[in-house]
């Protein structure tokens, strides 16, 4: 059996609630379903600068102050413009990645983080024990149309409001419940999964 440990670079606390939780689980699933190694997948940890988000040259430097601990690195990016994300953050990262045996893979929800919360009205109607349907929260019909939402925090947070509750509250239970083929549907995630798989087969994984 294979021991899987990865972390995640993010830019901001609520993503460092959501985003691991619901990473480690799909890496589960990627394993299981992708590749013929019985593999443990170890709890995704979130790499953070205290002083705020990172520069390409602070996540450089996060993972130099954890030599050979983590197989795979997430970086999260967001953005409408995926192409300016690519440009300014992307492809100037790789660079600098070099031949490091860690593996670099992105995580670029389009937009904002909380386009995958959208994706999921059964997780958010479990999460606030409402039984409002998706048009009653102005969720989108299909899980793909969530990257269309111009402001996808703006829109989670309304739907909290409603409840009088905050966000953040419910972000790492979210990271639980959201449904990993429901966002199958999501563009931007089908990319982190293919790009999470392709990281694998260069570690060594064999696919099934």
């Amino acid at each position: 059996m294979r021991y899987l440990t990865s972390a995640l670079v993010s830019e901001g606390v609520t993503d460092d609630q959501f985003l691991p939780r619901l990473l480690a689980r799909a890496l589960t699933e990627i394993c299981l379903t992708e590749f013929e190694d019985a593999v443990e997948v170890a709890d995704v940890q979130p790499l953070r600068d205290r002083r705020g988000p990172c520069s390409i040259a602070d996540v450089i430097g996060l993972v130099e102050q954890n030599p050979a601990s983590f197989s795979l690195i997430f970086h999260h990016d967001q953005g409408a413009n995926a192409e300016r994300t690519a440009a300014e953050w992307l492809r100037p990262l790789r660079e600098l990645w070099g031949e490091r045996a860690e593996q670099l893979v992105a995580v670029v929800p389009v937009r904002e983080t909380e386009a995958w919360l959208l994706a999921d009205g059964d997780a958010l109607r479990s999460a606030l024990g409402v039984r409002w349907t998706d048009a009653e929260m102005g969720l989108p019909a299909q899980p793909r149309q969530v990257e269309r939402v111009a402001d996808p925090k703006s829109a989670l947070n309304s739907v909290m409001q409603r409840v009088s509750r905050s966000t953040t509250d419910h972000y790492g239970q979210l990271g639980e419940l959201v449904s990993l083929a429901r966002l199958e549907g999501v563009p931007a995630y089908q990319r982190w999964w293919t790009d999470t798989r392709d990281a694998l087969v260069r570690l060594g994984y064999r696919s099934a």
